[in-house]
């Protein structure tokens, strides 16, 4: 009883340090976004000791860039995840399916493709967007977010499809299914939580991708993380600015999240105990 009382508080102990890892440099950017310049940069750090002010909020809904660049991630992340699941679903089921040589394999090439550093291919993206003239767009940015996110989707809804036993699309075919019918019928109904789980975490990359939007963009297709750098001046870094854009570029995908949580759950857990 003493050795299991002794692992239980080790346990919570653990779990609360995680907890504080994770949740302190939240807390820090949020409690920033209150105050002045001075309190931001005061040592020893004032953590809640301070004059609150939403002067840095003022400032930054201010700035008109702001609100474009949040249509802009809206309109990428959104479409870049609806047709990243139009071409990662069919993918995924063929792969989960059909029987083909080195299965394994090539699933195991789709997903190594994330391993790449993104600098490999931001710079010949930039000089072919530069040459064909859709340097900035929207275009742009919603092909490589699908890059991005593809091989997550192929991963994530193959092992969805393989928790369904095969003889239901057998019983489909013999009802007169076709494949594709299966698929679109059967298969996605069957797995809809971890389709809600895949579109949700694709929603999260699209959002919080900097690198290609930093690189791949400039005014007209700017999204909410590329436009922090737009507080850095030869003056220094706008501390309260800053942590104010980063919490409002966190809200809207927390709150998503939030929202979502249920199905988020639900599909990453599907096929969790299997035997």
């Amino acid at each position: 009883m003493k050795k299991k009382t002794i692992r239980r508080i080790i346990f919570f102990v653990l779990v609360w340090a995680v907890i504080i890892i994770y949740v302190m440099p939240l807390f820090w950017i949020v409690t920033t976004s209150f105050k002045t310049d001075a309190d931001a940069y005061a040592l020893p750090i004032k953590w809640l000791n301070f004059d609150w002010t939403t002067i840095n909020y003022i400032n930054v809904f201010g700035k008109s860039a702001l609100i474009k660049n949040f249509w802009n991630s809206v309109i990428v992340a959104l479409a870049s995840s609806v047709i990243g699941l139009c071409i990662g679903v069919p993918a995924a089921y063929a792969l989960s399916r059909f029987s083909m040589t080195h299965k394994n394999g090539l699933s195991t090439w789709i997903l190594s493709t994330r391993m790449a550093p993104p600098i490999l291919c931001a710079i010949p993206y930039y000089i072919l967007s530069k040459s064909l003239g859709i340097y900035d767009t929207h275009f742009l940015l919603t092909v490589m977010h699908i890059l991005l996110i593809l091989s997550w989707v192929v991963w994530m809804m193959q092992s969805f499809f393989d928790d369904v036993p095969i003889e239901v699309d057998e019983s489909g075919m013999l009802d007169g299914c076709s494949r594709f019918q299966c698929m679109i019928r059967i298969m996605m109904p069957i797995s809809r939580s971890g389709l809600t789980a895949t579109f949700i975490y694709s929603i999260i990359l699209s959002w919080n991708e900097y690198f290609f939007a930093m690189v791949l963009t400039s005014v007209k297709s700017q999204t909410l993380p590329a436009s922090i750098t737009s507080f850095l001046s030869v003056y220094g870094l706008m501390w309260g600015q800053m942590c104010a854009a980063s919490t409002v570029i966190m809200l809207p995908i927390l709150i998503f999240v939030f929202l979502m949580q249920n199905h988020l759950v639900r599909g990453l857990s599907m096929g969790a105990v299997k035997g």
